[in-house]
């Protein structure tokens, strides 16, 4: 899921390790210092893929307070590698990882628990997680909080809009553009707030210049039924084709609309060359 804090990212480290790394011994909490040992486990996985010689280093490692230990010891214990899968250690060990410092893995556990992935579901637990996160200002949190509490308003909860919505204002604010695409549905169909074109067709604006595909044929629609905004079926094509081009089936099958039923010939290379000047300047493939 595209809101997930993955932990595969663990092994992105340039360069592999040009010896043998070393064997565990009972003297090497003694030998090598902390970060040391998490490398060392870093070394076994790059030289050779050998979970089972990684893992008492990163033991090691992480009961001494390792972030970077604790996060791939997670990681085995969810995937199952070296050692048998076992969900409450792997929510465990990753949320050391956060608590050690590396933040983002809150986000993980918290969907680990909402999805009830290797443990039971559990949803005070998720929002524990994604608070966590949330207070140490981790923008992806506020993201993914609102976007459950988004859902949970689809699925008739109520009382939850205005938090929904400043969790997404914040997170927008900080950079997480993807937060358009509720902020716009939310706006424009008044779900959890008050009813706000401006601010709706603001919020999907912004998401189709930021090179939404889902936000961009969110706009072409709009623009092509002319409902909540003045009908433009040249700019209706121009995001169309550029949502199509990244993807969207749905702007696909608006693109082949508009362009065998409302445009002309003149009409149709026009809103084509607009596209292609926004994805030059955007140095995205052009429709």
């Amino acid at each position: 899921m595209w809101l997930r804090c993955l932990p595969l990212a663990l092994l992105l480290i340039c360069g592999l390790a040009t010896a043998t790394p070393p064997q565990w011994t009972d003297a090497a909490d003694e030998t090598y210092a902390t970060d040391e040992r998490a490398r060392i486990g870093v070394d076994h996985l790059e030289a050779n893929g050998d979970y089972e010689a990684a893992y008492p280093w990163f033991l090691s490692a992480a009961e001494d307070g390792s972030p970077l230990a604790s996060a791939n010891l997670g990681w085995f214990y969810e995937e199952g590698l070296g050692v048998e899968q076992d969900g409450d250690r792997a929510v465990h060990w990753y949320g050391r990882a956060a608590e050690t410092g590396a933040v983002r893995y809150s986000l993980h556990v918290a969907w680990i628990y909402l999805e009830g992935r290797l443990v039971g579901r559990d949803r005070a637990q998720a929002e524990q997680w994604f608070r966590f996160g949330i207070e140490r200002d981790l923008p992806q949190a506020k993201l993914a909080l609102g976007s459950v509490y988004y859902a949970d308003i689809l699925g008739g909860r109520e009382g939850l809009g205005p938090e929904a919505e400043a969790l997404l204002l914040d997170a927008l604010e900080d950079g997480m553009v993807y937060a358009t695409r509720f902020l716009g549905r939310m706006y424009l169909d008044g779900i959890g707030v008050e009813r706000d074109v401006a601010r709706g067709l603001s919020a999907v604006r912004l998401g189709a210049e930021s090179r939404d595909p889902d936000m961009q044929s969110l706009l072409a629609l709009l623009l092509a039924r002319g409902d909540v905004i003045e009908a433009d079926p040249v700019e209706a094509n121009k995001w169309a084709a550029l949502a199509a081009a990244a993807g969207d089936e749905q702007a696909a099958e608006l693109q082949h609309t508009l362009e065998q039923t409302m445009l002309s010939d003149d009409e149709k290379a026009e809103s084509l060359e607009r596209a292609r000047v926004w994805a030059e300047e955007q140095s995205v493939p052009a429709p």
